[in-house]
């Protein structure tokens, strides 16, 4: 005897014609209407009306389908990185301004950041940004090329050394320090990452938190080049 499952999926055809963006939307209407935990490969199979095993034409698992679904959240990340650019005067500047906006992005979209840069932290997220532009090209925005070098760096904490060194590059701080800051100031970020996860911070919360994040690297960066001139 066939059971229901089985039954289900025969009756089902594959729909070769199905691509990644039909995944990407039929994900992200589900999200929108219900939330992040609705979503499933039996729901996504049942709403696209294909059998369960057609998402692995596209994706490797569920993972990897949300994180295309969730890169649209770094739109507006980028465009305001591109706003603010222009009023960025030194390097200092510029490290701190990508610290603000990136901690302010991210502690309103947990869910969307852990998975793009912390759960799948092996992707490549400039690479990822192309093929994603490319089945969304009304998204695509012009990113400066310096944010591009910055997002083609996979690992997180050589996201944010990539930054740093510009500082080393410009004689503002030797390169032991700047791996010092580097790894301290990550850390800390992770530490705020988490509690804001785990605690569900209301949204109006937010700049306050961001605020005595900067704060606090600002403290850290100031600590350290005071140490160096000591040295010096």
């Amino acid at each position: 005897m066939i059971r229901s499952s089985e039954t289900e999926a025969a009756a089902k055809p594959y729909f070769k014609n199905l691509s990644r963006k039909d995944y990407i939307v039929k994900a992200w209407e589900i999200i929108a209407k219900e939330g992040y935990e609705a979503v499933s490969i039996r729901r996504l199979s049942r709403e696209l009306n294909c059998s369960t095993t057609t998402m692995y034409r596209h994706f490797k698992n569920l993972d990897e389908l949300l994180f295309f679904t969730h890169l649209s959240s770094l739109n507006t990340y980028i465009a305001n990185l591109i706003i603010a650019a222009p009023s960025w005067k030194t390097p200092w500047d510029m490290h701190l301004g990508i610290w603000e906006l990136y901690a302010d992005q991210a502690f309103r979209n947990t869910e969307a950041f852990d998975l793009i840069f912390y759960r799948n932290c092996d992707k490549n997220v400039g690479e990822s940004m192309r093929e994603y532009y490319e089945m969304f090209p009304e998204d695509l925005l012009h990113v400066p090329p310096i944010i591009k070098e910055m997002l083609e760096i996979p690992g997180f904490y050589e996201r944010d050394y990539s930054i740093l060194t510009k500082l080393v590059e410009y004689g503002e701080l030797t390169e032991p320090t700047a791996k010092k800051i580097n790894h301290i100031e990550c850390n800390l970020y992770l530490g705020y990452f988490k509690y804001i996860m785990d605690t569900h911070i209301p949204e109006e919360a937010i700049p306050g938190i961001v605020a005595k994040f900067i704060g606090e690297v600002q403290e850290i960066i100031s600590m350290y080049l005071e140490r160096e001139r000591k040295d010096r």
